[in-house]
């Protein structure tokens, strides 16, 4: 693909159209061949978005093969990040959800006037956390919101709301930390 010399250089989307004309068939029963046809498309899709994108498209020698290997890198990542997403869900999501199942049931067999007393005391704990840090804290770890969100409410940084939530939750580990020790 590589441009003659005198000759002046084509527009980039018109390389990319022809390419994605040319290859566009193979490239999506190569990677058929290990997704569905969805991600299929989207993987061939991303390839000439890339090529788009890439800044030496012009210089490049664009042949089918090297094609092949674009879409075969995009189908690896892809297949890396769900790995990585199923170790997460194993390493923390499940074992949170077993403790979430366990604090129900220690919950269930604990007295009403035992759960009043302990939320009273939480509430009493939380209180005296300075607004900012009891305001990340709601918002991130009460109500589940991302950081982002967070963030954008109260018009601060991602930086700021963790530092907020992770000083509001050391204070909270302390006062409960001495309690059980002494």
């Amino acid at each position: 693909m590589a441009e003659t010399e005198g000759a002046s250089p084509r527009p980039r989307a018109e390389i990319v159209l022809e390419l994605f004309e040319r290859h566009h068939d193979a490239l999506y029963a190569f990677a058929r061949r290990s997704v569905d046809p969805a991600a299929a498309e989207d993987v061939v899709q991303e390839t000439f978005t890339r090529l788009l994108q890439h800044p030496r498209l012009e210089e490049l020698d664009l042949s089918i093969s090297y094609l092949f290997k674009v879409v075969q890198n995009l189908l690896r990542r892809r297949y890396a990040r769900s790995v990585r997403l199923r170790e997460i869900l194993a390493e923390q999501i499940t074992p949170r959800l077993r403790r979430q199942d366990e604090l129900a049931s220690e919950r269930r067999c604990r007295s009403g006037v035992e759960i009043v007393a302990e939320l009273q005391e939480l509430d009493q704990a939380f209180s005296m956390l300075a607004g900012d840090e009891r305001d990340a804290i709601r918002l991130v770890v009460v109500e589940g919101r991302s950081y982002a969100e967070a963030a954008r409410s109260l018009g601060v940084s991602v930086t700021t709301i963790n530092n907020w939530k992770h000083r509001g939750l050391e204070k909270l580990r302390a006062r409960y930390g001495r309690r059980e020790t002494g």
